[in-house]
């Protein structure tokens, strides 16, 4: 058979148009039988229709149901989404039923309420339910309900009364308001002399805090200096900048703490350009008798440092975290640098493969088809 078809590549398209085909007739005979197996499992649904209620959950109905060959031949999915379509209709008419009773027992509540006569604003729910519960439309409310319907009964009498009120209130706010142009112009005059004190005070204390500021640069240089040690020293200020009536002490402690903050970024700052200046690449890969760089041994980097007066600007302290954060950073980038010189060197090697590789079954294809 294959015989009468001499061209290779015509035997090909022919068995790739039969692969093609049965492939498109089991997906049709796929989709056939899962429609076939959603309208079985729709009619064991009708038939069961005396069993399922707004309550009923698919273990439930798996149960009665599950040995039945409609319930078996669709998917747990397919089964579950529609019981629970089912289910839900069934759940909003109960739902649609029991608000229709609910509302029908609230409006035959009120009437009783208003039949009632003797029930106004002012009355309590917990002294007037007593007299009610004989009323066969008091027990036709659940118990939480009645007091929310007794409330709303009285939020109705009080928006009657209101309504009425409104109107007397009316012509009092316009007396009012002929009264309280008088006081806004009197408040309005008082604001404004309020508003130009307001400035005054802004301005003196504009001007208190810049010359503290000026006292604190003049007088403070030690990032490491305490408020209780250096306040003394700026109480003799000749200009008595620090004792301004518009600065408080908590004033005057915050711009100095501010200001020693100034003063320790400023030399965090200087001793990090020490530190890219003095621990460059070239000083990080000489090491010591002892295996020691200026990258893993403090001190062999402090006796590169040390002659440099940031190094002394710097507190004690903070030093060696310095150099530690900066000599992680610079042995995580030579890191990544080699990481990055292995991967390209491994590209080029696995392209330079792959060439090879294609090279050597090109000649094989021609091989075959002189064959």
């Amino acid at each position: 058979m294959l015989q009468a078809i001499p061209s290779h590549s015509a035997r090909r398209s022919l068995f790739e148009h039969y692969v093609k085909t049965r492939a498109e007739e089991e997906r049709k005979e796929k989709r056939a039988a899962q429609k076939a197996a959603i309208e079985g499992f729709k009619q064991l649904l009708d038939e069961a229709s005396e069993d399922i209620d707004h309550d009923t959950n698919y273990q439930t109905f798996k149960r009665k149901w599950g040995s039945d060959p409609r319930f078996e031949a669709l998917d747990r999915k397919d089964r579950e989404l529609l019981l629970n379509e089912r289910v839900l209709l069934l759940k909003r008419a109960a739902e649609e039923k029991a608000r229709a009773i609910r509302a029908a027992a609230a409006s035959s509540f009120k009437s009783m309420l208003k039949e009632k006569g003797d029930i106004n604003v002012n009355s309590r729910w917990s002294r007037v339910k007593d007299s009610l519960r004989d009323d066969p439309r008091y027990k036709c409310v659940k118990h939480e309900d009645r007091e929310v319907l007794f409330n709303e009964y009285i939020s109705e009498l009080k928006a009657i009364e209101e309504k009425a009120e409104r109107k007397d209130k009316v012509k009092k706010e316009e007396e009012e308001k002929l009264k309280e142009r008088e006081r806004e112009l009197r408040k309005r005059k008082e604001r404004e002399e309020q508003e130009m004190e307001r400035v005054r005070l802004k301005v003196r204390r504009k001007e208190a805090v810049a010359s503290f500021q000026a006292l604190l640069v003049e007088t403070i240089k030690d990032p490491q200096a305490s408020w209780t040690e250096s306040k003394p020293k700026l109480e003799k200020d000749p200009q008595g900048r620090a004792a301004n009536p518009d600065l408080d002490s908590s004033d005057m402690e915050k711009l100095f703490r501010e200001h020693i903050k100034m003063l320790f970024e400023r030399c965090v700052n200087d001793f990090r350009a020490l530190l890219a200046e003095v621990i460059t690449q070239d000083a990080a890969a000489q090491e010591t008798e002892g295996g020691k760089t200026a990258l893993n041994s403090w001190s062999t980097a402090k006796r590169l440092l040390k002659p440099d007066p940031r190094y002394n600007k710097m507190p004690r302290k903070e030093r060696e975290a310095l150099w530690r954060r900066y000599a992680e950073d610079m042995l995580r980038k030579q890191k990544s640098a080699l990481d990055q010189e292995e991967e390209k060197h491994t590209d080029v090697k696995g392209r330079s493969s792959g060439g090879d590789f294609g090279r050597y079954s090109s000649g094989t294809r021609r091989t075959h088809e002189r064959r």
